[in-house]
């Protein structure tokens, strides 16, 4: 929803769902940038013959508070086409994010050494440092005083 927070991309999408943008008009240098976003949003799709259609499905998925793609719903805003795109930066939020992902990329039952849980961080951030010692302060892996290795903590 964020993608139409622009009064300019909000008019563009309206011109679109409306049928009112010519071909020529959307291949304009300021049409272009902002349909970028909105294709990037998954609120418009650019089919075969070049025309463009506004896809109602993003509505229809914005009002179940199913995760998509396995993300939950309050946490979809961070993600794009499956990657991380920010580390929040309210701690509530960021720990949820984290909560998520220590969910789905650890096993409880397993030790990882540094490389691997960067190598499973890495598959949804560049910035795994930084994923890594918010887990470990939020508690949600463990590090061996040596460094050496991580773990899912046990909880009662």
């Amino acid at each position: 929803m964020s993608a139409l927070a622009d009064p300019e991309r909000l008019r563009l999408y309206a011109r679109i769902v409306l049928g009112e943008l010519p071909p020529r008009e959307a291949d304009s240098p300021a049409a272009r940038k902002q349909l970028g976003k909105l294709i990037a949003a998954g609120l418009v799709e650019r089919l075969d013959d070049g025309s463009l259609r506004a896809g109602p499905e993003v509505f229809r998925r914005a009002r179940t508070a199913e995760p998509v793609n396995g993300v939950p719903r309050h946490l979809t805003g961070f993600f794009a086409r499956g990657r991380l795109t920010a580390i929040p930066v309210r701690p509530t939020v960021r720990h949820e994010l984290l909560v998520h992902l220590t969910d789905t990329l650890f096993d409880a039952d397993r030790t990882y050494s540094e490389r691997e849980v960067n190598e499973a961080l890495r598959t949804v951030h560049d910035d795994t440092a930084a994923l890594r010692r918010y887990c470990v302060i939020d508690g949600l892996l463990v590090r061996e005083q040596d460094g050496s290795d991580y773990r899912v903590p046990q909880h009662a």
